[in-house]
């Protein structure tokens, strides 16, 4: 019981949205709400609408779900070697939720039916006023390499935990903080720097020049006016330290690799331990919605969904055998 306690206060990234209840709360297996789950005492910390309450408000009307749209792929951009950047017309009622940090969409091929062919793809930016949806696709395996030989494109969402750590970017305010960047990771960025700036916070950027990268994000990055660093973070580790300590940098963001994370995660907390950090959430996902478990990872001991399930970022890498 313990256990359950230590992990129900960790936030569903769908809890509060229109999606919120979901499948898990009509089954009991409600990730916030321990009373849905059965159990006695209402403990779930959650601030928001009641989840229990909505569940029962909404017994005789349809569950909120995910739609997919068929949509039309406006441009596709060869960037690297089996890297494309896809642009690609959304329904407007998609492309609202699609800014928010750690938003991600389900694609797959015009010519697939079954869902198992949809891939999570994170969301590189947004266009509010023609519902453009930029992603970059990297070609791979079944799912991804046939997405860009038609002109239409299924595309399933919006989806929300494609970070760890979704709390404290939206609470971040005028600080001081740094974004550091690594690989194809680096797409989802964006959505991030764009919540940090309009809350105010002066925002830099490291990004490792020994790993793939991408000059559209640099544009975008330049566009939005934030100064960046490419360097080796391997050999100038130091370098990055000594920022965040001569800054006061309260706030970093580490979008990569597990294992990049927690080198960027051992380098803040040399620094601070108390220093707020995400990272990219990088787990296997498949249905989205916290129903066919490929998710599910231990942390502390506990089986969490983490599609759907918020996670303290320290926590996350330090029970990843890295």
């Amino acid at each position: 019981m313990n256990k359950l306690k230590k992990a129900n206060i960790q936030l569903c990234a769908d809890a509060g949205s229109k999606y919120c209840p979901c499948h898990l709360a009509y089954s009991g297996d409600c990730i916030k709400c321990p009373i849905i789950r059965g159990e006695k005492t209402c403990d779930c910390l959650w601030q928001g609408v009641c989840v229990y309450s909505e569940l029962k408000h909404s017994q005789n009307t349809p569950m909120c779900e995910r739609k997919e749209s068929l949509c039309n792929i406006k441009e596709v951009k060869d960037l690297d070697s089996d890297i494309f950047l896809m642009k690609i017309q959304v329904p407007k009622d998609m492309i609202r939720d699609l800014c928010s940090p750690g938003a991600y969409v389900l694609i797959k091929s015009k010519d697939k039916n079954s869902d198992i062919f949809n891939t999570p793809i994170s969301v590189m930016d947004v266009d509010m006023k023609s519902c453009i949806l930029e992603v970059v696709v990297k070609s791979r395996g079944i799912k991804t390499k046939n997405i860009i030989n038609f002109d239409q494109v299924w595309v399933k969402g919006p989806y929300f935990n494609g970070i760890f750590g979704i709390k404290q970017i939206k609470g971040a305010y005028k600080i001081n903080t740094v974004v550091v960047l690594n690989g194809l990771s680096q797409v989802n960025s964006i959505n991030i720097i764009k919540r940090l700036l309009e809350n105010k916070n002066n925002v830099e950027v490291f990004i490792n020049n020994k790993a793939t990268v991408l000059q559209v994000v640099i544009d975008k990055l330049i566009n939005l006016g934030v100064n960046i660093y490419e360097t080796d973070l391997n050999k100038d580790k130091d370098f990055l330290i000594d920022y965040i300590r001569r800054n006061d940098v309260a706030f970093v963001y580490s979008g990569g690799s597990d294992l990049f994370n927690k080198y960027v995660m051992n380098i803040v907390d040399s620094v601070d331990e108390n220093i707020n950090l995400a990272v990219s959430n990088n787990n296997l996902i498949c249905c989205g919605e916290g129903v066919c478990g490929a998710c599910t990872i231990d942390v502390n001991g506990q089986k969490v969904k983490s599609c759907k399930a918020q996670i303290d970022s320290r926590d996350f890498l330090n029970s990843r055998n890295l």
